[in-house]
């Protein structure tokens, strides 16, 4: 099994270095304003607690989101330059799909064939996609999508989307403040490697555009 190290900053930043399918070290900050000051001395702690090199590493795993422009930006450049400096591959995984790895477990005991997985776009929205259980792995149906809560569709909602809209989405108990993290997206890109299935290109996935706004010219004085 490959020797991976996986990130996410879709929501909060988040490390961690999986081998032969368990986690060996990991972290993670519920702040999601410092994810480009943070993540690369993450990464030199979490190579450290577990006893590994970057060049000993397979291949890096990252989280494309959905998810702000800033945080994404600065996760998938982070996973870039490790991937140059030590010359290992850098692989793509839906941020949701991490989510819905860890969920499918607990749908499955409850019995639902189908879910959402749900979490916080601000602007009273919600990053979303609907999930089917496949062979006992949840596979993506529809989305991603951002739109208000109650247009995302009527399922058991795991996520933190479904902790802050509990009027509109069927929120699973324990469930409703879940973030992706690293342990699920490494967890998807191991499985879709050892299976010999391709995954995402290192992109940024955006549902909107940024806030930030190109300034127009300035006007010249007595114009």
């Amino acid at each position: 099994m490959p020797l991976l190290l996986a990130l996410d900053s879709s929501a909060a930043a988040s490390v961690a270095v999986l081998a032969d399918g368990e986690v060996r070290a990991a972290w993670a900050t519920e702040r999601t304003t410092t994810h480009a000051e943070v993540l690369a001395p993450a990464v030199t702690r979490v190579l450290a607690e577990a006893g590994v090199r970057g060049t000993d590493l397979d291949g890096i795993a990252v989280g494309v989101g959905p998810g702000p422009f800033t945080g994404l930006r600065a996760g998938l450049a982070t996973a870039a330059m490790l991937g140059f400096a030590w010359d290992v591959p850098v692989h793509g995984v839906r941020s949701l799909d991490a989510l819905a790895h860890r969920a499918g477990v607990d749908a499955f005991r409850r019995g639902a064939e189908e879910f959402v997985v749900a979490t916080d776009a601000r602007r009273r929205e919600v990053y979303w996609a609907h999930y089917v259980q496949v062979g006992g792995q949840p596979t993506l149906l529809h989305g991603p999508f951002v739109t208000p809560p109650a247009e995302v569709t009527p399922l058991p909602a795991y996520g933190a989307g479904a902790g802050l809209y509990p009027e509109a989405l069927a929120g699973v108990d324990g469930w409703t403040a879940a973030v992706p993290d690293p342990e699920g997206l490494g967890a998807v890109a191991e499985l879709a490697l050892r299976r010999g299935r391709g995954l995402l290109p290192p992109v940024p996935l955006y549902l909107r555009e940024s806030d930030a706004k190109v300034p127009g010219p300035r006007k010249r004085a007595g114009a």
